[in-house]
């Protein structure tokens, strides 16, 4: 529990501290969220150990596709892309210790959960964001996983693809889910995925889409981190 108030303080320490350095240019401000998702893993005490740097691409106006196991997802997402990224999160957030300021700064666009307008405005939003060049980062599961197993990703996400015609990085997070829980093993697992092209999944509908980029990350939990030797 300590260890959690003070990853919490850490983090709304810095979110405080740079939100006056926050301009109008995503790029421009993608820095800070790489600060402070570095801090925020730093603070919780955990390291990062990852297989596939080599496959993030080096070019922006692309997808990012993970599964979600905890909110510390975003910080080690920014940690280790260490790029612009657009989240969606929930227009709940907005006024929450400047947490909607990031996200809509960052190129990232909020939510309303129960309106489906909203739904299909966010969709529309990030697909205009990577069609110029930004990149966006979802989590077709629509919420967080509490025990780690992977829930069916929903179709609409993929629309921001199909239509932006971007690579697609399927991202995998082994043992999130266990983030705040008190463990000898402090370490956050991430496997990256090669990229996947336009040309790869043209002839997919969203569906097909979706269940391909599932199977990728399905694969990888199945074969388990005992398996796999992490930098």
């Amino acid at each position: 529990m300590l260890r959690l108030i003070w990853t919490y303080t850490v983090t709304f320490y810095y979110l405080l501290r740079l939100k006056s350095k926050l301009g109008d240019d995503f790029f421009s401000n993608s820095p800070y969220g790489t600060i402070i998702g570095q801090k925020a893993i730093w603070a919780a005490g955990y390291e990062l150990k990852i297989i596939g740097l080599e496959n993030l691409p080096k070019e922006n106006g692309v997808l990012y596709v993970s599964n979600h196991q905890s909110f510390f997802d975003i910080f080690a997402s920014f940690a280790i892309i260490k790029r612009q990224l657009g989240f969606i999160a929930k227009k709940q957030l907005k006024n929450f210790f400047y947490v909607g300021l990031y996200v809509e700064k960052l190129g990232g666009v909020l939510i309303d959960r129960d309106d489906v307008r909203s739904q299909v405005e966010v969709l529309t939003q990030l697909t205009k964001n990577v069609k110029a060049g930004y990149n966006a980062f979802v989590f077709p599961e629509g919420t967080r996983s509490k025990d780690g197993y992977l829930s069916e990703f929903k179709g609409g996400s993929f629309k921001i693809a199909m239509k932006s015609k971007c690579k697609i990085v399927p991202i995998t997070f082994y043992n999130n889910f266990e983030v705040v829980k008190n463990r000898k093993d402090r370490a956050i697992k991430v496997k990256i995925d090669p990229a996947i092209s336009y040309e790869e999944y043209a002839s997919l509908n969203t569906s097909e889409l979706s269940q391909k980029i599932q199977a990728i990350i399905q694969k990888n939990l199945d074969v388990g981190i005992e398996n796999l030797k992490f930098a």
